[in-house]
């Protein structure tokens, strides 16, 4: 590579950054301090809908050559705390996963994006949509890449194992607990008499 390319000596560094500041923190890098910003995306659940989120929360990557741009200047920057250091020194990352990063984000969106679930192994739950709207079934894991589940359902008495999207389903309501029936008689035809205290 050429001395003279000024990426040369540029590295990717990760960049923490306040609460819901990550893109506005990734635009100013970019504009202010002429380095590249990578914020990983995916497709999440968000307010009802599948939107693009942070992948890792108040976390970015930036491309700079700190010999150039000292980390001082990313610290200064609205929206972003600090660069991040390991024993007072910012430790770079390496190409390659910043490479297999864009390609696993990619990759997770071509597929629907990442879905988050507060389901548990043995929980019930009820599908909404499809084939199976309706039916109950009991939750056994999450699948790859994330939208998907497997759950074990009751069909013609029997447990089978099938594959649904987390978003066609939803825990089952906890069933009513059965009233207790008083007797009215006791044997024989003889009637309880309830009295009044």
């Amino acid at each position: 590579m050429d001395s003279k390319d000024p990426n040369h000596s540029r590295r990717w560094y990760v960049v923490h950054t306040r609460p819901q500041k990550e893109l506005l923190a990734a635009g100013l890098l970019e504009e202010r301090l002429d380095v590249a910003a990578y914020l990983p995306e995916a497709l999440q659940p968000y307010r009802g809908e599948m939107r693009l989120r942070p992948l890792f929360p108040r976390y970015l990557f930036v491309h700079a050559d700190l010999a150039v741009t000292p980390a001082s200047a990313f610290d200064s920057m609205p929206g972003v705390i600090r660069l991040v250091v390991f024993g007072g020194q910012a430790l770079p990352v390496d190409e390659q996963v910043v490479v297999a990063l864009r390609q696993e984000v990619t990759r997770l969106n071509a597929a629907g994006g990442l879905f988050r679930t507060t389901l548990r192994r043995g929980d019930r739950v009820r599908v909404r949509t499809g084939p199976l709207a309706g039916l109950e079934a009991v939750f056994v894991e999450p699948l790859a890449p994330g939208d998907r589940a497997a759950v074990l359902l009751d069909f013609l008495g029997r447990q089978n194992r099938v594959t649904v999207a987390l978003a066609d389903m939803d825990p089952a309501p906890e069933p009513a607990p059965r009233r207790r029936r008083r007797r009215g008689t006791r044997g024989r035809g003889r009637r309880v008499v309830r009295r009044k205290a």
